[in-house]
């Protein structure tokens, strides 16, 4: 009779694991750490191995760092930061726009005439707060130095919306400085941590799976060890998240010619980007969750952008037309470039 059948022991899992995408691996772990700690450490109590206990240590600290690794390479702290000041700032820029709007049809005769010049001022800088963080950063710094200067300033005293300006020009500041804190941060990001951390955890997953199942058939007293119902739950673990959680394989969509974007079934958009698999070499996701090929947005069949939050489905895909040279603004007015 073979030792698997005479003992109860954790089946051998690790080449499915090593299969899984990120998010999924990080899951396992979790879950096995999870059950090593309650199911054996803590039930046993004092009756526990301290190799064991030692192992279970070993595996937290392993999967902690898996986790931090995963959260670094996923998402920046910053994110929040931005996306919050970038609001605020667009907040102040449409209130900004529409206040003046208003003066133009019912303020002063001064004031009315003082309007459309703001107003197309917005609009030769193309301030728009449907672009992406930076492009709307630099649109509305030039935007504010132009108001800043005669004869535009003046205009801004006439419609008394420079202390408005003002607050868009501070608002503007930190989210450019949040940026730049962000991008700094993530200039310090191993592009390898991820990788390493995973391969850590799977060495300590070996050894610890190894010493549960040494004990168990040691311990083993009338056909039963202490460890069995642990194993019996780690096993039927396993099987879900074969059938449930771990995909059966790499799926591809096809974009358009030659531009394919590849899955792991389940996944975000964000997901399978930050998964690094080479098939997405050129893909990325924006802070404002819009996932782009090189620099041209992914579009869904109603011809609307793709939140990258979404899962990947199946289903017809285009890519934005290639950008075309911005409009150049009227000769009497000559953007600023931030230095």
């Amino acid at each position: 009779m073979a030792l698997t059948e005479r003992f109860k022991q954790i089946e051998p899992f690790v080449g499915k694991m090593q299969r899984a995408p990120h998010a999924a691996h990080l899951s396992w772990m979790q879950r096995f750490q999870e059950r090593v700690g309650t199911l054996i450490v803590t039930e046993l109590g004092q009756d526990c191995p301290a190799m064991i206990v030692s192992q279970n240590t070993a595996l937290v600290a392993a999967v902690q760092a898996e986790d931090e690794a995963y959260r670094t390479i996923t998402r920046s702290p910053l994110s929040d930061q931005i996306a919050e000041a970038d609001q605020l700032r667009d907040n102040t820029f449409v209130g900004l726009r529409t206040m003046v709007e208003a003066l133009g049809r019912v303020g002063t005769a001064a004031q009315k005439e003082a309007a459309p010049r703001v107003l197309q001022a917005m609009r030769d800088y193309q301030v728009s707060t449907s672009e992406s963080y930076e492009l709307e950063s630099t649109h509305i710094a030039q935007l504010i130095q132009q108001l800043e200067m005669q004869p535009l300033s003046d205009d801004c005293t006439t419609l008394a919306i420079t202390s408005l300006v003002s607050q868009l020009k501070t608002e503007n500041q930190q989210v450019q400085t949040l940026i730049a804190q962000r991008n700094e941060q993530q200039a310090g990001i191993d592009a390898q941590a991820m990788q390493r951390a995973r391969v850590a955890a799977d060495l300590v997953y070996v050894e610890t799976v190894m010493v549960i199942n040494a004990f168990a058939v040691v311990e083993q007293q009338q056909g039963a060890s202490p460890y069995d119902h642990a194993i019996d739950v780690i096993n039927q673990d396993q099987e879900y998240y074969v059938q449930q959680v771990f995909p059966r394989g790499v799926k591809k969509l096809k974009i358009a010619a030659n531009v394919y974007f590849s899955y792991y079934q389940g996944q975000t958009w964000r997901e399978a980007v930050d998964e690094g698999l080479q098939s997405n070499e050129g893909w990325t996701v924006t802070e404002a969750d819009e996932v782009l090929y090189q620099q041209r947005r992914l579009l869904d069949k109603q011809g609307e952008p793709v939140d990258a939050a979404t899962k990947v489905e199946a289903g017809q895909y285009s890519l934005e037309a290639e950008a075309q040279d911005a409009p150049q603004p009227d000769s009497d007015v000559t953007p600023v470039v931030p230095e």
